[in-house]
């Protein structure tokens, strides 16, 4: 591994360009690493960071428009844990604040422009027109529907790295590995699993995950979607490497979310990658029902921004609560061992 960028590699800024023909020598830009500018430096590059396609893997079928796709379902969920048509989440918006909790109306919450309005409409009708049963199919959904956004989330997540390594080429120690943008290796591994999930959708198989579905009484002013790498097993055992980026990552990926009077979690991977998480699968059945509420308070507040929250519960909240949600979720996990059976002093369930 190396941090060194070959005068005949593509250039990492995106251009198409070797390197020594597009950033090689070539100054910071002053304007950008002038921290005054920082604000609106971020906004400018998240708009141009910005991917609509639809990643659905037959496009013959597509409309023309890009949409706004929610990753969590808008008038089934966002609808009812919503106040005055708002939620909280966890997600800078362009315009820079500090604010813990952003405030997003019920049309931009949790979107994405991953898909076209087919696509969006006729893929996802099974979990957004119908009652979740558990059905193979709609697990399917939900799980595909989180990878899509993480998937999507890390194609923009290069453009912005490219754009922050054109405008300061001296960062090339932070922005690449062997020459590649960082999200790169991500997205390589990601398009291995999305080969996957194509090939289920295409011929409608969806026996292509290892799940495990746990129902909670009660509704729940929460919802939750998305995915995360692990780097140690439960037992604190390490069983993957994110520092090689000759070795792919496996994901596993969570939809949480409230409907008649129960709150439902889907924690599921790739069957392939069953010998990568068996130790894992065997403890999450095993676990008791307070234990299954603490793992899934503990991996959201750790791995996933993709969080809608009822404004009014979240404030409800003791102070302490908050304050120890807000320190999980901006802390470095995937460097440190961490007890996801743990009860904290926040519990969303409750909410």
């Amino acid at each position: 591994m190396s941090n060194k960028i070959g005068r005949n590699d593509p250039c990492p800024c995106g251009s198409g360009k070797k390197y020594k023909k597009c950033c090689y020598g070539r100054e910071d830009n002053l304007e950008y690493s002038n921290p005054a500018n920082f604000a609106r430096n971020y906004k400018e590059m998240r708009k141009a960071a910005r991917i609509k396609e639809c990643i659905y893997p037959d496009h013959s079928s597509c409309s023309e428009k890009i949409i706004k796709a929610h990753s969590i379902q808008n008038n089934k969920i966002l609808a009812k844990i919503s106040d005055d048509g708002k939620v909280y989440m966890p997600v800078f918006k362009p315009e820079i604040s500090f604010e813990f909790q952003q405030e997003y109306g019920r049309k931009e919450a949790s979107v994405f422009t991953g898909f076209c309005g087919y696509h969006d409409k006729t893929v996802f009708q099974p979990i957004e027109d119908h009652d979740f049963t558990g059905s193979t199919e709609q697990i399917f959904l939900y799980i595909y529907r989180a990878f899509a956004l993480e998937y999507h989330r890390k194609l923009e997540d290069v453009r912005m790295y490219q754009q922050m390594f054109r405008n300061q080429p001296s960062s090339a120690k932070e922005l690449t590995i062997d020459g590649k943008i960082t999200p790169s290796l991500s997205v390589k591994d990601l398009l291995e699993e999305k080969a996957v999930f194509d090939k289920a959708l295409l011929s409608k198989q969806y026996d292509v995950l290892t799940s495990i579905v746990w129902t909670f009484d009660g509704f729940s002013n929460f919802a939750a979607t998305g995915g995360e790498t692990p780097v140690f097993d439960f037992d604190g055992k390490k069983i993957q490497d994110l520092s090689n980026p000759n070795i792919p990552v496996r994901n596993i990926y969570y939809s949480v979310f409230p409907e008649n009077n129960k709150t439902f979690a889907i924690v599921a991977w790739l069957k392939e990658y069953d010998s990568l998480f068996s130790s894992m699968k065997k403890r999450l059945n095993e676990v008791s029902e307070q234990e299954k509420r603490n793992y899934i308070n503990n991996t959201l507040a750790l791995f996933i921004e993709n969080i809608a929250i009822k404004p009014s519960s979240w404030k409800a909240l003791p102070k302490k609560a908050k304050d120890d949600f807000a320190m999980m979720f901006y802390t470095p996990t995937n460097l440190m061992k961490f007890d996801r059976f743990k009860k904290r002093s926040f519990d969303l369930f409750s909410l």
